[in-house]
């Protein structure tokens, strides 16, 4: 799809809604001239052993990217990160009965991850790797971590219960070592939301939305227990919170992390009186 060509299907009503709203779409609606928006789960560019994956009309798997991204982003500012996938199995992609997500992995996309060696061995890890190094101590700056789809809680492969089994391992196995808890948030949250019926306010943004919402919980000694956050928020409220956190800039100068912080109306806090925005999530925390 090349959103920002009215003249192909479907384009034309979204962005004339676009026009329609009391405030601009983020980046005029985020449409870059002349590019292509894939919007289905291809498969990543690269396989986990670095080798560009097969391409063709029969594949459906994205060409290797070159585009900026928060693991590129920490690393350049040299913070830790990893990406604990569960079945990545050294890049085999065949732990936990083949049931990796490959296209859970947004860095399996990156050529600047996947087809630099060092980088990729040491930044690309399996869950049982997570529990090596929570019971060491040594989890690094930033960790990402992505169960498996028998333990995702995705229905017809798993059961919502199996992943909260799996979450709680995690926290158990965190809280057993008090110096790294005491610097530690858990965001816990999906990929998917419950429902179309949901009546909560959903803030058009740019040309893909937002979605419905979803859940997301935070885990940590500084949260503030009880607390239900009205803050406007979607998944890029995780990387304005790291950026925030470690004083970083955004991604690029066109991703979602660009907009500001929502104003909030006490009348209705949920919906932002400056929109475009988006939380950094920072308000859920005492420091």
């Amino acid at each position: 799809m090349n959103c920002a060509d009215a003249a192909q299907p479907g384009v034309a009503p979204i962005r004339d809604y676009l026009k329609s709203l009391p405030y601009p779409a983020f980046r005029n609606g985020d449409c870059q001239p002349h590019a292509y928006y894939l919007v289905n789960n291809y498969n990543p560019g690269y396989l986990g052993t670095g080798q560009p994956a097969p391409l063709g009309p029969d594949k459906f798997t994205v060409p290797p990217t070159r585009q900026p991204n928060l693991g590129l982003l920490l690393s350049r500012h040299h913070i830790s990160w990893h990406y604990y996938g569960e079945g990545w199995a050294g890049g085999q992609e065949t732990g936990e009965n083949s049931s990796y997500c490959n296209i859970c992995n947004p860095f399996q996309y990156q050529t600047s991850i996947m087809a630099n060696e060092t980088v990729r061995e040491q930044v690309m890890k399996d869950t049982t790797d997570l529990y090596t190094d929570l019971q060491a101590g040594t989890l690094p700056a930033v960790s990402f971590v992505k169960p498996s789809s028998l333990n995702d809680g995705h229905p017809g492969s798993s059961k919502f219960s199996i992943f909260e089994a799996f979450t709680r391992k995690i926290l158990v196995e965190l809280r057993k070592h008090p110096k790294l808890w005491q610097s530690t948030a858990v965001f816990v949250t999906t990929d998917e939301a419950g429902g179309y019926w949901d009546s909560g306010y959903i803030q058009p943004i740019d040309f893909f939305g937002d979605g419905p919402r979803i859940m997301l919980l935070v885990v940590s000694p500084y949260t503030r227990g009880g607390h239900v956050s009205h803050e406007y928020a979607d998944h890029t409220s995780i990387l304005k919170f790291i950026e925030a956190n470690w004083g970083l800039p955004t991604i690029s100068g066109r991703s979602r992390d660009n907009l500001p912080n929502p104003v909030q109306d006490g009348a209705n806090p949920y919906v932002p009186t400056n929109s475009p925005a988006l939380g950094d999530l920072m308000s859920m925390f005492h420091f």
